[in-house]
């Protein structure tokens, strides 16, 4: 993709969703709080939030979707590293594990679409293919410039930066005023004699 092109609108979305699975089900903080350990009824319902309330996630889904949040965030930190070549790999072999294949779909009367996994395939195998599918799609030219890890303390959420100028660096307006608040309240310490 040349540089500034637009990653498909289908791919973002996807992408999107693998942030919000990997910041719901994995790390250790969010905006300067420890993060519970997820499991039983909080670990179903916070795998049906990230994948926007699919009802069909059990305890077994849920547990299978925390590992594909878990192997996307080592990519995820290995690109923060800027180890592309590290990333690249996890990929192929999450792409590989997947067994993803396009494969035309088609529901009731709507036109035929484009899917990643076979038609039998269960809800987290939809999820896994998909997702693995659209991140090495964005791979290239989107992601090591798109996706990051929030660089205020203690907070480790991923982000996907949208902004034009690629500049992002925190996960949200929470952490960017918590990190600006502690620069100013260091400065004044720094200035009282």
């Amino acid at each position: 993709m040349p540089d500034g092109a637009e990653l498909d609108g289908h791919h973002a979305m996807r992408l999107e969703t693998g942030v919000a699975l990997i910041n719901a089900l994995t790390g250790k903080y969010a905006h300067g709080r420890a993060k519970p350990l997820l499991g039983g009824r909080e670990l179903v319902r916070a795998a049906a939030d990230a994948i926007e309330g699919d009802g069909r996630v059990d305890l077994l889904a849920a547990e299978r979707l925390r590992d594909l949040a878990s192997r996307l965030r080592e990519v995820v930190e290995a690109l923060s590293r800027n180890e592309d070549d590290q990333a690249a790999g996890l990929l192929n072999r999450m792409l590989a594990d997947s067994r993803a294949r396009p494969v035309l779909h088609r529901h009731d009367e709507r036109p035929w679409h484009l899917h990643f996994h076979s038609p039998d395939a269960d809800l987290v195998q939809q999820w896994v293919a998909g997702l693995v599918v659209s991140v090495a799609a964005a791979f290239g030219e989107h992601i090591p410039h798109r996706v990051g890890l929030c660089a205020a303390p203690r907070c480790d959420q991923v982000y996907v930066d949208a902004s034009q100028a690629q500049i992002k660096r925190y996960c949200g307006l929470a952490c960017q005023n918590r990190v600006k608040a502690a620069a100013y309240r260091a400065r004044v310490r720094r200035s009282d004699p």
